[in-house]
């Protein structure tokens, strides 16, 4: 304002300059420099003014954006401004309603104390509730159930005696330095790492109170009946079936998250995760996995927990580690290695390492071996589950009348069922039955010639014991050969079968194996073993006969064990 007053006061005074009457010759420059001074300013004077005039609109238009910003603002938060004064309000008078209530009941309390006294204050005191009736028992059914109880508690405790002392004596004890530390049981398909897994879960239960919380496991669809059963029975929950690794890395972040709240006060518990070597590899679990090994070799103890973990890879590929923490894993772990044989069946021996000696030196690669007769999920589980109160080392058979063989009698004294020897049998038991049941066969009434004088004499046996496996072999005497011979031998064969071999034939049959279960489809439609009697294709007289004589020949304790019902059939 004050520039535009200026400009127009400079424009007048050059205005009166060039119009006062003075000499035109004397005058004339001054008369032109005040006319063009006058022209000079009306310009400023113009420009500032549409400056400003400018200035002043956009300042307009700033100021309405932000009056409606304001706007949109206080319509957005009108809701939560009202809903904020109603709850206010609300609240107002719920005290109002408390303080109002207050005066009432003091006003109450005061008109009845004034009217009754004392006897109105004791009136309203809380009456103590009537003791519950005692129900007395009459004292030969209390003396019964204490004894009861009594009984069940020495029964517990002598079976954890027995598990205990087996547990000791058994080479230097190392089944009991994996109580505590976290485990990592590791080797090739079929070496037993989940049943050893199962039974080292069962122990920790069992002896030192353990809640197994746990099993993380891609394949717990088809390990729940088998190496997890028993577990599965004491109500332990699987996670991961189908290769659902989702829910295996939610187990593995839950035992992280567990490892930050737990102390050494709380139970002991033991997790289990099964097939380590594949978390490494997937998305699902790739960066949980990263963290297991470092984890582990930290946090577990703190925590009161002891994860008990199955790989079938080297450890420290497993657990996500490097050289780094090398030394921590040796420190903090005890690591099992379990060997198999060519044809992935447990081998029962390996090796031990991260256990301790009477000094606290730690032993590396101690050669342990697992004994089949009572280092299995499933004697455990029935030792403390049995209504027996002793260890099933012996069993009555006063109840079976039928004639019991050798094979059996010795299988009743160690406690083995015929499952057993299916699902964890080893080479050299299996050895043992192959040679029981060719005696038997030869020993059988129904496999015995007509003629009373070829009938063999009484078969010589003896019991021979061998490390830790028993063995009875038995060799028949050599039966008179008929023309079609319930048992082969390798003369048989080439007799009646001139133009084929056993390698040829055996082959066929571990091929024909993977398609059929029976061994009966395998002689007809695999072999081709279907004529009538007395032909050279016979199924009776040469097909059966040639199937047991070239699987108990040259079969694997596998192959033996499938077929070990059709293999005793007469």
């Amino acid at each position: 304002m004050n520039k535009i007053i200026a400009s127009m006061a400079g424009t007048i005074a050059s205005a009166a300059l060039a119009l006062i009457p003075m000499p035109f010759q004397q005058w004339a420059g001054l008369r032109n420099a005040g006319a063009g001074a006058c022209v000079g300013f009306s310009i400023a004077g113009y420009c500032v003014s549409e400056r400003k005039k400018q200035q002043q609109l956009a300042f307009d238009r700033w100021q309405f954006e932000q009056q409606q910003q304001q706007k949109l603002i206080e319509e957005a938060t009108r809701p939560v401004v009202i809903e904020t004064a109603v709850n206010k309000l609300k609240t107002q008078a719920k005290y109002a309603l408390a303080d109002h209530k207050d005066d009432v009941s003091a006003a109450y309390t005061a008109v009845m104390i004034d009217k009754y006294g004392e006897d109105w204050i004791r009136s309203q005191l809380p009456q103590p509730e009537p003791e519950p009736e005692q129900i007395a028992l009459p004292e030969p059914e209390l003396a019964a159930i204490v004894e009861e109880i009594k009984q069940k508690d020495e029964s517990f405790a002598a079976k954890k005696a027995k598990l205990l002392k087996f547990i000791n004596e058994h080479e230097l004890g190392w089944i009991a330095q994996c109580m505590k530390k976290p485990v990592v049981i590791y080797g090739d398909q079929g070496s037993g790492k989940s049943y050893f897994a199962e039974f080292l879960a069962l122990c920790r239960y069992y002896l030192r109170g353990h809640q197994i919380i746990s099993i993380a496991d891609p394949h717990f669809h088809q390990n729940c009946d088998y190496c997890w059963q028993h577990l599965v029975k004491l109500g332990v929950k699987g996670f991961g079936a189908h290769h659902n690794y989702q829910e295996v890395n939610s187990q593995i972040l839950a035992m992280y998250d567990r490892f930050t709240k737990r102390t050494l006060k709380d139970t002991p518990i033991t997790s289990i995760f099964d097939e380590v070597t594949r978390y490494g590899q997937e998305e699902a679990t790739q960066e949980s996995a990263a963290k297991l090994g470092s984890k582990l070799s930290s946090d577990p103890r703190k925590a009161n927990e002891s994860p008990i973990l199955v790989s079938h890879a080297k450890t420290l590929a497993a657990l996500g580690g490097s050289d780094g923490f090398a030394d921590a894993i040796r420190g903090n772990f005890i690591i099992i290695k379990l060997n198999s044989n060519s044809e992935q069946e447990p081998l029962w021996r390996g090796t031990i390492s991260g256990i301790k000696d009477e000094d606290g030196e730690p032993i590396e690669n101690l050669k342990i071996s697992i004994a089949p007769e009572w280092i299995r999920s499933s004697w455990v589980y029935d030792l403390f589950n049995s209504a027996s109160e002793t260890l099933p080392e012996t069993v009555s058979n006063t109840a079976n009348t039928e004639t019991e063989t050798d094979s059996t009698k010795l299988d009743r004294i160690l406690g083995i069922s015929e499952d057993y020897w299916r699902a964890e049998s080893n080479p050299e038991m299996l050895d043992r039955l192959k040679k029981e049941w060719i005696a038997e066969l030869g020993n059988s009434p129904d496999n015995q010639p007509d003629n009373a004088q070829d009938k063999p004499d009484n078969l010589d046996g003896e019991l021979s014991v061998a490390s830790d496996f028993i063995s009875l072999e038995i060799t028949p005497e050599p039966l008179p050969r008929e023309i079609y011979p319930l048992i082969w031998d390798a003369g048989d064969f080439a007799r009646l079968l001139p133009n084929d071999s056993e390698s040829a034939i055996f082959e066929r049959i571990l091929e024909l194996s993977d398609k059929y279960k029976s061994a009966s489809k395998i002689i007809q439609q695999g072999l081709g073993f279907t004529q009538g009697k007395g032909k050279p294709k016979s199924y009776s007289d040469v097909g059966k006969p040639c199937f047991k004589y070239i699987v108990m020949k040259y079969g694997t304790p596998s192959l033996i064990a499938n077929f070990k019902e059709y293999l005793e059939r007469k």
